[in-house]
């Protein structure tokens, strides 16, 4: 009975769940014993979930409304890797990942019992993206990385952070800064100590986001401000016709007025959609549309494998693997994505699996939205979950983000919009 209490849980859950978001900045850096921290961390919110149940029998599954999205989503993973054309052993991986995603994102919606549980989350799903984004600030400031990532006519490196990757970094940043702002603003409000420490990060997190040269991650971090600036409502509302005007007015020639290597950078996004489909050795004879033609390629055999299984896809993580069979025009080489989330689920999971995903991202977007009927802080968190769904669903078409474990931190922050009205109606209740 002693052992009981003093494994009673949702506190050791709390921890192993915390463990589980902060893993995943962390990535391969300071491995222990040869395993990264997130592989790590699922081995520990697995014993720590066999341990609660052991001791807490009956076993009772906490209502959440978005379970039923999250077990369609992991049962279209299942049917595709059993109908996998290429390599089953890679949908085991991808299950894996995916539902330890799903369950992070279940875990934080049912188990804080209290606002200290919520505090503590949310601290770490603050905390986390600031020390990643820091570390990408000394990276991109010192030219640390290789040479491809260096930025035209500067002394700067790309930010790619612990990831590894500019583009899946910008996707990691557009998925904590929402909430990290809204978190800001409220201890602004409140007063509270912490306010200016949180403001600094706040500040580093934006500029990484611009270092990280990502056309997506810059496409999405727009998007995520005009969908909290409509969640916001009156005259915040309002200030949304203006970020539309001025998107629309830079990819109409704008760009040309932007100063140095980012106005040239924003001129090239438009390559993105009008790239022309040509062979690599024509492309390599023009540099200056060659990475778009290759994206262009990468989106094209992504619908290639789409249409080998429309219903169930060639199978989770089997893009490699299918992409020869696709290969045209002289581009063999596979970049492991389509440059595209949608069409990269669509191909690995067909048209079950893509729904399945819309769905969940639906299911938890209305959840999100309609925080805005209760008290003064959930309603800023509305705005946060928001933004947070929009930005990174923008920043999908234009990047696969559902690698390096960068879901589990979404998943996470979409968590709230289960926990927090529910731990504020009970202490209130109380």
């Amino acid at each position: 009975m002693n052992l009981a209490r003093g494994l009673r849980l949702p506190g050791v859950l709390v921890c192993a769940v915390c463990y589980v978001i902060a893993a995943v900045p962390a990535q391969d850096y300071l491995m222990i014993a040869g395993r990264s921290h997130s592989q790590l961390a699922t081995v520990v919110l697995a014993v720590a979930l066999i341990v609660h149940w052991a001791l807490h029998r009956p076993i009772v599954v906490p209502h959440d409304e978005t379970l039923w999205a999250r077990l369609a989503v992991i049962t279209a993973l299942v049917l595709a890797t059993g109908w996998s054309a290429y390599a089953w052993q890679n949908g085991i991986d991808e299950i894996r990942r995916w539902g330890l995603a799903l369950g992070v994102g279940y875990l934080v919606a049912v188990l804080p019992q209290s606002r200290r549980d919520v505090a503590v989350i949310v601290g770490v799903l603050c905390l986390a993206p600031i020390a990643a984004a820091c570390f990408a600030f000394v990276q991109s400031l010192r030219g640390i990385g290789p040479a491809a990532f260096a930025i035209a006519e500067t002394g700067f490196m790309r930010a790619n952070g612990t990831i590894g990757q500019p583009n899946s970094f910008a996707g990691y940043i557009n998925g904590a800064w929402p909430l990290l702002l809204v978190v800001t603003a409220w201890g602004h409000r409140t007063q509270a100590r912490w306010r200016w420490p949180l403001t600094a990060g706040l500040v580093v997190c934006g500029v990484v986001l611009l270092l990280s040269f990502s056309r997506g991650g810059w496409f999405g971090a727009c998007a995520g401000v005009l969908a909290m600036l409509v969640v916001a409502g009156g005259l915040w509302r309002r200030l949304a016709l203006v970020v539309v005007v001025i998107v629309v007015l830079v990819f109409a020639g704008g760009w040309r007025v932007i100063p140095g290597p980012i106005g040239v950078r924003l001129g090239t996004a438009s390559q993105v959609f009008s790239a022309p489909r040509i062979a690599r050795d024509e492309a390599q004879q023009r540099p200056d549309i060659y990475a778009a033609v290759e994206r262009a390629m990468q989106f094209d055999a992504g619908v290639s494998m789409w249409k080998m299984s429309p219903l169930l896809g060639i199978g989770p993580g089997s893009y490699t693997l299918a992409y020869p069979d696709v290969a045209y025009n002289g581009w063999w080489i596979s970049r492991g994505h389509a440059h595209n989330a949608y069409v990269q689920i669509a191909a690995e999971q067909g048209v079950i699996g893509l729904f399945a995903y819309l769905v969940l991202h639906w299911v938890s977007l209305r959840r999100a939205f309609a925080l805005r009927r209760t008290d003064a802080f959930a309603r800023a968190l509305a705005i946060a979950l928001c933004g947070t769904a929009v930005a990174v669903a923008a920043h999908e078409c234009f990047e696969y983000l559902q690698v390096n474990y960068l879901p589990i931190h979404v998943a996470a922050v979409m968590g709230l919009a289960g926990s927090v009205p529910r731990v504020c109606a009970a202490e209130e209740g109380i």
